[in-house]
């Protein structure tokens, strides 16, 4: 398997097991955040979202799609800026930033992949 695609595909685990998690289980991430426990249909049909996705990664990455490669990355490495804009503009949290701690970590990683096989993140190129 490609390098990128590789770790595409082990970052497909983080939102699997979030999307269970919001599934199966709600209020576990809700209590541990501190947050009220409601709306958790609403959360539950997000973690079916959610699993969809980690199935759009494991198979994208499994197929060598080095496209997907590059658009996740911009995705996760922006996330941050996203929440952050939502936490100042909406009066979120500011817990929500740190939950794109793993959407960053997983892009870093696939960015250096990138790299090394001479595929830019930021550019057509």
């Amino acid at each position: 398997m490609n390098p990128a695609c590789k770790t595409i595909y082990y970052f497909a685990w983080y939102p699997l097991g979030a999307g269970l998690t919001m599934l199966l289980v709600p209020q576990w991430p809700l209590q541990l955040l501190g947050f009220p426990l409601e709306g958790l249909d609403w959360i539950r049909m997000l973690g079916v979202v959610t699993i969809m996705v980690a199935y759009y990664y494991f198979r994208l990455s499994q197929d060598g799609v080095l496209s997907f490669c590059r658009y996740s990355t911009q995705m996760r490495l922006l996330i941050p800026l996203v929440f952050s804009a939502m936490v100042l503009g909406f009066d979120l949290p500011p817990v929500y930033v740190a939950l794109t701690f793993g959407d960053v970590l997983g892009g870093l990683w696939t960015w250096q992949a990138l790299r090394s096989q001479g595929i830019a993140v930021f550019s057509r190129a």
